[in-house]
């Protein structure tokens, strides 16, 4: 695998996307769900920072490499295995690369995100994780009347946890 950063020369709709992520295959060919991906979720209205862009980039370069290596397909969602393709990622990162809990969490975020989208687009047939609602303490502000989260979040089983406090929530 390889990421790349977009030239000037890379054009999009009349404008030029210098620094855009591009993840290529070991045989320089496009790995085109990615870079459909990275089109889609990074130059929405939403994100509008293209300090974001390394980051996602570097995720899925990271997550698409990790599969390469063990010779394992990203569509692959159904193996029947009690560890999904994205827990087996996010244990890799934690156990055998030593990441910090936030960058793997950080991470993990964007492939959950490529994996809602490959989703959407019928590239897969169920996401690779489950969500589950988790209770989080949030201290009490000016706009806390109009949170209608109810103290509520949905939250990836795949997430490693949170420390609040210095205590970490299961």
């Amino acid at each position: 695998m390889e990421l790349v950063r977009a030239t000037q020369d890379f054009v999009i709709a009349g404008q030029p996307y210098p620094g855009f992520p591009i993840l290529l295959w070991d045989s320089m060919e496009s790995c085109v769900p990615a870079n459909q991906f990275f089109r889609h979720y990074l130059l929405r209205g939403e994100i509008g920072s293209n300090r974001s862009w390394p980051s996602t980039g570097r995720a899925l370069y990271d997550f698409f490499s990790f599969l390469q290596a063990h010779e394992l397909d990203w569509r692959d969602v159904d193996r029947g295995e009690a560890k999904s393709l994205v827990a087996a990622y996010r244990d890799y990162c934690l156990t055998t690369c030593k990441l910090a809990r936030n960058t793997t969490r950080q991470r993990l975020t964007y492939i959950c995100k490529f994996y809602k989208y490959a989703l959407k687009e019928g590239w897969v047939k169920r996401l690779p994780f489950t969500y589950e609602l988790r209770v989080v303490r949030r201290e009490t502000n000016f706009l806390a009347h109009v949170d209608a989260s109810g103290g509520k979040v949905c939250s990836g089983l795949i997430s490693p946890d949170t420390p609040i406090g210095g205590k970490y929530t299961y």
